[in-house]
């Protein structure tokens, strides 16, 4: 009877281990789904994030750009109507400030499509390199509006 007992007792602990350690399987596996998921909809975030600050930083931009060439323009037209006589100088200058201008469009159009093509394998080195070209284009772009400025402070008064 004895032996009976312990065989019953022995074999309902062994079921009931059976059992905790299949819960603890299960719980374990839909852990990990909900981690898969988590990670995947974070990266999903992550790349819907970097797509929607890339383009409202290069329509920025591609305005600041436009409104310096509208600015090179009129300054331009304003040295014509002027007739100054010694204006060689003011000419070679604004050459130089339209040509560094065109470079600052092509590097920005260039840049937009690299990432057009990067959007498929976006990653976090995408997103670093889209931030590190936005400050240097921003500090680029700010220096040639100063220059601008300068050139037609110091030619237009």
């Amino acid at each position: 009877m004895l032996c009976i007992s312990l065989s019953v007792l022995l074999f309902n602990c062994n079921k009931a281990a059976n059992s905790e350690t299949s819960d603890a399987q299960y719980n374990l596996n839909k852990a990990n789904r909900d981690l898969q998921q988590a990670s995947k909809d974070s990266r999903h975030d992550a790349k819907e994030k970097t797509i929607t600050e890339w383009k409202a930083f290069n329509e920025k931009s591609e305005k600041v750009v436009s409104v310096l060439n509208d600015q090179l323009k009129e300054f331009q037209r304003k040295i014509n109507t002027a007739g100054q006589k010694d204006d060689t100088g003011l000419k070679k200058e604004i050459i130089r400030n339209r040509e560094k201008l065109k470079a600052m469009r092509t590097k920005l159009r260039e840049r937009n499509m690299e990432f057009e093509n990067g959007m498929l394998k976006l990653d976090d080195s995408l997103a670093f390199k889209n931030e590190s070209f936005q400050r240097e284009f921003d500090y680029d772009m700010d220096q040639l509006d100063k220059a601008f400025k300068d050139l037609f402070k110091n030619n237009l008064n």
